[in-house]
């Protein structure tokens, strides 16, 4: 697999996850999701820019790709703004799926600019094998930070 494949599983599981709390209605259920959700979109967001974004600074030396990269970490940012907002707010509530549709949107968004504009031009620059390569570091890094949240959360209950 190489890392356009891992990002895009990434994103699509997200997707999936997304989908299934919109029709969820019960408090409970919508609350676990949601931890998924928050988990799963960290470890992506920090892994990626750790491996992909960092190799892609260095393949691609351009402003226009450190331009890119920059508006893609910000979005990263604004989705972790989101989620801490989403955190804060009462999950039974008509706000809280409110702003859960505005993280929703700029998740696709986010997803949509990716894998529309970025990935074409790292595939000009990343070699199929390096894009192996940046597969299994990416996978090694988020299962690295996976196990560092893990962790924490047993030290803080």
């Amino acid at each position: 697999m190489d890392i356009y494949a891992y990002i895009v599983r990434d994103h699509r599981k997200l997707s999936g996850l997304m989908d299934d709390l919109m029709s969820i209605r019960l408090p409970a259920v919508r609350q676990t999701l949601f931890d998924q959700i928050k988990t799963e979109l960290s470890a992506h967001s920090d892994s990626e820019e750790r491996t992909f974004y960092a190799a892609l600074e260095h393949a691609i030396p351009t402003q226009e790709m450190n331009d890119k990269l920059e508006h893609s970490e910000h979005e990263h940012h604004e989705i972790k703004a989101l989620l801490h907002v989403l955190s804060r707010l009462s999950i039974s509530s008509e706000e809280w799926m409110e702003k859960f549709g505005e993280l929703k949107f700029a998740i696709e968004h986010h997803v949509s600019k990716e894998e529309g504009e970025i990935f074409p031009r790292a595939k000009e620059a990343i070699s199929p094998l390096d894009a192996h390569r940046l597969a299994l570091q990416m996978d090694a890094l988020k299962l690295q930070i996976l196990a560092g949240q893990n962790a924490s959360a047993v030290i803080y209950l």
